[in-house]
Order: C-alpha cells, then sequence, then structure tokens
C-alpha cells in the first residue's frame, strides 16, 4: 500500500487507541514508517535492473519494484516480537500486524494503485476528520465543520510558516 494509506490507517488507530505521545510515537514506527526500509533494498534494486529503472514508473509498480526487506515479511515477527516484550506493549506487534496485513492484501488480491486502497484511504482520512470534529464539538459547541478544518489545516502548517520565517526572515526574503 501507499505509505499515506499506512499513515493515515495509523493516525486513526492512534486515535481510537487514544493513545499518548510515545505510545503513538512507537506506533507510528512500526505502523507507517517501517517502509523506511524501502531505501535499504534500493541498492540491491539498481544493481539488478540499472540506475534508469528508478525513474519507471511501471518498473517501480511491478511486484520487485517495491525493494521490501525482511522487515515486510513473517519472520519479522522475530524483531518486532522481542521489540513487544520489551516495551511490555502490544503497540509495536499490533501496528506492524496491521501493517504486513495491508500489504499483504495489497499484494495478493488489490494491486498496487488500485481503487480499493483509494476507498480505504478515503475512508480512513474521512473518519479521522468526522472523529475530530466529533471531539471538537464537545468542547467547543459551535464550530462549524469548515472552521474545524481550518484550524487543522492552520495547525498543520504553522511549522513550515515558522520554518520559512527563520530560513528566510534574517535574509529580508
Amino acid at each position: 500500500m501507499l505509505a499515506v494509506t499506512h499513515l493515515v490507517v495509523s493516525f486513526l488507530l492512534i486515535y481510537v487507541m487514544s493513545l499518548d505521545r510515545n505510545d503513538a510515537f512507537i506506533a507510528l514506527m512500526f505502523g507507517a514508517f517501517i517502509d523506511i526500509d524501502h531505501l535499504f533494498g534500493l541498492k540491491a534494486y539498481v544493481d539488478v535492473h540499472g540506475v534508469t529503472s528508478v525513474l519507471d514508473f511501471d518498473a517501480l509498480t511491478s511486484a520487485d519494484g517495491q525493494w521490501k526487506s525482511l522487515l515486510h515479511s513473517p519472520v519479522a515477527v522475530m524483531v518486532v516480537g522481542p521489540v513487544a516484550t520489551a516495551s511490555r506493549l502490544a503497540v509495536p506487534l499490533v501496528f506492524w500486524g496491521v501493517h504486513i496485513s495491508m500489504d499483504f492484501v495489497e499484494d495478493a488480491y488489490l494491486g498496487l494503485f488500485s481503487a480499493w486502497e483509494m476507498a480505504l484511504l478515503l475512508g480512513s482520512t474521512a473518519a479521522l476528520l468526522f472523529l475530530g470534529f466529533r471531539k471538537a464539538r464537545v468542547s467547543e459547541p459551535e464550530v462549524s465543520f469548515a472552521g474545524f478544518l481550518s484550524r487543522q489545516w492552520s495547525s498543520a502548517v504553522s511549522p513550515f510558516r515558522r520554518l520559512r520565517r527563520a530560513v528566510f526572515g534574517p535574509l529580508g526574503l
């Protein structure tokens, strides 16, 4: 599945499970950011297919174009299991399991970039927005959905605005 789909589904599960910041970080590491391992497989992929294949969309969407490492196989439970046991949390195991399950369903049934994956992405995003809006309405009953979206967008963009001011402000730009 797309990394964005994994990320949104992980955020939805974090919200539903009411995880705190530390647990949410662990959840994101095993639920979405585990896809960083694709970069480790890039060297082997380039050795086999050549550098130009990295820019070929059809080659990237083929089964061997995903550059998956050992962390994307059931054998990885030997790594994730001890981490979950050592941290005394089921969070790493649950989120890794969801990630692997999503990838398995995509590989076995849906195919890459399928309409069903887009439906899962849009549905998870809608559910996340609905739950967030419902929570916002408890504290502020008069808030509209448009106002909620505006506030969420502003808070998401705010760090980038501060970064831009910090970098370009002294230059007078």
